[in-house]
């Protein structure tokens, strides 16, 4: 098959965001999502909470997951977000608020890096300590509950989930790749504030040790690609289709703290935004793979 007869074979499905005639819903997407995940919780998910909490102190999968080699061939901005897309998903944890009877959303970004069924997101995304039941929504709309959390890392902010296919088409992951340096021109692609399928581009700034008592060091890679929240776990991606790491948090840098002529404080304001990314290293090390 041709390359111009595959990416036109691509375009016919493409997924919601991608152009003027495949526009996202995401009222109607959220919806479907949030829905699917209360139904689930409601006639118990199979993955029950304490379980789940548990098998976050997983630090390595109990089996070595075999993952696809990373690309060396550029592809365009354009293919990047079509591969993406497919390997992407937006998840869901529902959970009770205490004071109603209704399920409240959590929502979060992941995508597929083994074509069984896995799917990489943050530490905190699995280990939502409310959370009755996780699903997942692709692209093509396949709801997909997830059954198990393979590992997790709570310094590196990294978490490997198994997600229950229902006997339907494999997913098609995205290749990891460590070794990227900074200056590397790079893709984020995530559901930031409710709004499905975004993509940005920025480059890989550096990578930093990150203190405090949830990280004690653990090196994280920052962009200068923007997201929000709900980004969380979403792929930022190399020119050639490689996730170099996901999306994990952000760190607003404000002017410095100073005192006005009338001895009031001096409002602070914004001067940047550090976009700090779990890396694709901490992901191959929680698989098996390194």
């Amino acid at each position: 098959m041709s390359a111009a007869l595959l990416f036109s074979l691509l375009v016919a499905a493409a997924p919601p965001g991608y152009d003027v005639d495949h526009a996202a819903d995401d009222r109607a997407i959220y919806q479907k999502l949030e829905r699917a995940t209360a139904a689930l919780a409601e006639t118990g998910s199979p993955l029950r909470k304490e379980e789940r909490l548990r098998q976050c102190a997983r630090a390595r999968s109990e089996r070595r997951l075999e993952l696809p080699a990373a690309g060396t061939t550029a592809i365009t901005p354009e293919a990047s977000y079509l591969r993406a897309a497919e390997a992407g998903v937006l998840i869901c944890a529902v959970y009770q608020c205490g004071k109603c009877n209704r399920w409240h959303p959590s929502w979060s970004s992941g995508f597929a890096v083994h074509a069984s069924g896995v799917i990489a997101t943050n530490h905190h995304v699995a280990a939502h300590e409310s959370a009755e039941a996780m699903g997942a929504l692709t692209h093509d709309g396949r709801f997909l509950p997830v059954v198990e959390v393979l590992a997790a890392r709570r310094t590196h902010d990294v978490a490997l989930l198994r997600v229950d296919l229902g006997g339907g088409s494999p997913l098609k992951p995205l290749p990891l790749r460590d070794d990227a340096p900074a200056g590397t021109r790079v893709l984020c692609y995530g559901n930031p504030s409710n709004g499905f399928g975004c993509l940005t581009d920025g480059i890989l700034t550096r990578f930093a040790r990150m203190e405090g008592s949830e990280r004690k060091g653990a090196v994280f890679m920052q962009i200068s690609a923007d997201y929000g929240g709900g980004s969380s776990g979403g792929p930022v991606l190399d020119d050639r289709g490689n996730a170099l790491g996901m999306a994990a948090s952000t760190s607003p840098i404000l002017t410095p703290a100073r005192t006005s002529s009338d001895g009031k404080p001096a409002e602070r304001t914004l001067q940047m935004v550090r976009h700090n990314c779990a890396t694709s290293r901490a992901l191959l090390e929680i698989a098996g793979a390194r």
